[in-house]
């Protein structure tokens, strides 16, 4: 488990609705699986705003396994470019918050959209990757 002084990667007030509907919207995930799908969403389009008003809704720590922590410690090295930096345990939950915030404010606008949300989200994720050549 990771060692921090806090217990939760936390969603901000502002985008507690967004994180609750994007767990509706995709047939009930977890607050794990809502947590990574925004953080990834926001890391892919490179928006991370600071987390104001932190709130307890978000992902216990404890819940983290050893592979949602490697994602996290690629995520830190990525945004760092920088092996010494894994040893900030803080700013690798720093960055997860930033990003998932970040990913919130994207999703949150396609929510208003017309149509299924997540048949549009679904349709973003296979443009992307045919952009990617994947």
């Amino acid at each position: 488990m990771l060692q921090s002084s806090r217990s939760v990667l936390s969603v901000s007030e502002r985008n507690t609705d967004a994180f609750n509907r994007l767990k509706q919207e995709l047939g009930g995930l977890t607050n794990k699986q809502a947590f990574f799908i925004a953080m990834g969403w926001g890391f892919r389009h490179g928006v991370k705003p600071q987390v104001e008003k932190r709130t307890g809704n978000g992902v216990r720590l404890e819940y983290l396994k050893g592979e949602d922590e490697a994602v996290l410690v690629a995520l830190q090295l990525a945004e760092t470019q920088d092996p010494h930096a894994l040893t900030d345990v803080e700013q690798r939950l720093d960055l997860a918050e930033q990003y998932a915030e970040g990913g919130l404010l994207l999703l949150a606008e396609m929510f208003d959209e017309p149509g299924s949300f997540s048949q549009s989200f679904a349709a973003s994720i296979r443009q992307q990757v045919q952009e990617l050549n994947l």
